[in-house]
């Protein structure tokens, strides 16, 4: 599964999207959504998923992101967030793996 998001961060037309970020589900737990935010912005995007889920041993890659600090929140089946902060998402393609321990973690 891959979704794409175009320019996220920034309204500037000269900026380009310049990393990706993957985030491979290796918990027992069906993911429902997964939102970014610019960490300066109250408010989060769009449901990356859509109406997809993130099953368990899945992953997605988020592409064309700019060069910007994120906040990222996971919505798995039970309705449990697991919001993770200040994440440097510049020049970079990062992988994430969430596994049982790290939503324990990072739960709210």
């Amino acid at each position: 599964m891959t979704a794409s998001l175009v320019a996220c961060g920034s309204d500037s037309a000269d900026d380009v999207g310049d990393s990706t970020l993957t985030i491979a589900n290796e918990s027992s737990y069906t993911f429902d959504s997964i939102y970014l935010s610019p960490v300066d912005d109250i408010t989060w995007g769009p449901d990356l998923l859509g109406a997809d889920l993130l099953d368990p041993g899945e992953s997605v890659e988020i592409s064309n992101l700019v060069c910007d600090l994120f906040d990222i929140r996971i919505v798995d089946e039970d309705g449990d967030e697991c919001i993770v902060t200040d994440v440097d998402l510049c020049f970079d393609d990062a992988i994430w793996v969430i596994d049982d321990a790290e939503l324990a973690s990072c739960q709210f």
